[in-house]
């Protein structure tokens, strides 16, 4: 009865073979379901990123399209619109602004990020600002819109069909230019950002 219970205790070669077969299968099913699952998810994550940012490009453009213009105020120009190569800042009122009243200053602009070299951080800086005291800042704000972009240019425009007017600079009557574009280039990605100013002159 020993020596008999004693063969016939462990496996066989034949069930060692289907247990590991088996295991492999296991495996690769495994395998197969988690690459599936993060396909998926990276595809989810691309996705709300790119809803996130086309929600943003159209605030952008709405709140560049009501930018205040200059003209009619003593102040220098560059107090409510000043258009420079790495970015741009603009006063806009209540109706697209934060506050319900009053009056906002929104810049746009590129600013180097050490992490990223040779890249830079879409920014957005947001103050409320008051009229009685010549658009001082008050409160403030910035939030990184788009990270580590390879390249971001800002172009103006004396009219839509015409691209590249000195940045920096104004027209001669100190009114706003006709256009504004934004390129953002990421992983190969362009992206552009462009509005057409309804106060530009």
């Amino acid at each position: 009865m020993t020596r008999r219970r004693a063969s016939e205790a462990g496996f066989s070669l034949l069930e060692m073979l289907v247990g590991l077969i088996l295991l492999a299968l296991i495996s690769v099913a495994v395998t197969q379901s988690v690459r599936t699952g993060l396909r998926l998810w990276q595809a989810a994550e691309a996705n709300d990123s790119e809803a996130e940012w086309q929600q943003t490009e159209w605030l952008i453009e709405r709140w560049l399209s009501r930018a205040i213009s200059p003209k009619g105020y003593t102040l220098d120009s560059r107090v409510i619109f000043e258009a420079r190569a790495d970015g741009v800042s603009f006063v806009v009122d209540g109706q697209v602004g934060r506050k319900p009243a009053g009056y906002s200053r929104i810049g746009l602009a590129a600013k180097f990020n050490p992490v990223c070299p040779g890249s830079s951080d879409f920014i957005l800086t947001w103050e409320d600002v008051t009229m009685a005291s010549n658009f001082a800042p008050a409160a403030s704000d910035e939030r990184v819109l788009f990270e580590c972009a390879d390249a971001i240019t800002f172009d103006y425009g004396a009219v839509p069909e015409q691209e590249g007017s000195q940045p920096g600079s104004l027209s001669p009557d100190g009114d706003l230019p006709r256009v504004v574009r934004i390129r953002l280039v990421a992983g190969g990605k362009p992206r552009v950002v462009s509005a057409r100013l309804l106060y530009a002159g």
